[in-house]
């Protein structure tokens, strides 16, 4: 493990993250009253969520404080290096692929990965809009249990009714006819640390403004969508917590935004 360690903890300290736009949003320095990010997704007990980049996750409540905390810290340092990497409007499978070739080199692994294809005609889908597609997808997907279902649905219903929340995941989710993002659902099983989470590419037909509430009634678009299985190794996280943490400095808030369920 100690090898496993330190080629990580190099990884950390070599990787370019795309810089934070300090001052654009108003929440911009609350990590520094909430003194750590995992304090955005609530607090132990209960179920919660947040916006982190262009992803949308929930955890259960079963998730302490500090697996919160690796959490956040994760996806906004994959986010982030995936962003520097590829751009943080490619909107592709590029972007993703980079995501995930990061978030496997820091404490946590692949158990399953698999890539699909789908093609929305918005006269004949029976979703109103894009956010009303996804959570049909994971209604019906087996990749999550019935409280992950849950949770993610409750955390998509909550974004998309909230223009203010709207308007950053936008930021981070919506270039023209290319949109995407992911929802991730985070638990503990059997005492480990486990996330889930699909990831939607949409290459459209037109214009759009908003892949959470924009119609799709005149929209004709292809759609790929990645789902992944992934655990964490608790040992490597809990070593290169301090790492990731001085990668990513005490400024959070214009990459993360609490999603209240």
């Amino acid at each position: 493990m100690s090898n496993n360690i330190a080629q990580a903890a190099e990884y950390i300290k070599s990787a370019t993250l795309a810089p934070l736009q300090v001052g654009l949003y108003s929440r911009a320095k609350v990590l520094e009253e909430v003194g750590d990010r995992g304090k955005f997704l609530g607090e132990p007990g209960q179920d919660g969520a947040a916006a982190i980049g262009g992803t949308l996750v929930s955890v259960l409540a079963n998730l302490t404080g500090l697996n919160r905390r690796d959490v956040a810290n994760s996806l906004e340092f994959a986010s982030r290096v995936a962003a520097k990497k590829v751009g943080a409007d490619d909107h592709t499978e590029a972007y993703w692929n980079a995501f995930k070739a990061c978030i496997f080199q820091i404490g946590w692994f692949k158990l399953d990965d698999q890539w699909s294809s789908d093609f929305i005609d918005g006269t004949t889908t029976g979703a109103e809009n894009f956010s009303d597609y996804v959570i049909e997808n994971v209604r019906n997907d087996l990749l999550y249990s019935k409280a992950e279902k849950s949770v993610v649905i409750r955390a998509m219903e909550s974004l998309r009714s909230q223009a203010e929340k709207r308007a950053f995941f936008r930021g981070f989710t919506a270039s023209g006819s290319k949109g995407s993002f992911s929802v991730n659902a985070a638990s503990v099983k059997n005492g480990a640390l486990a996330m889930r989470f699909s990831a939607f590419t949409f290459n459209c037909n037109a214009r759009v403004d908003d892949y959470l509430i924009f119609s799709i009634k005149n929209i004709k678009a292809d759609v790929r969508k990645d789902n992944v299985d992934m655990a964490a190794s608790q040992g490597i996280i809990d070593a290169l917590r301090p790492h990731i943490e001085d990668a990513l400095g005490n400024v959070a808030g214009d990459y993360i935004e609490g999603v209240d369920i």
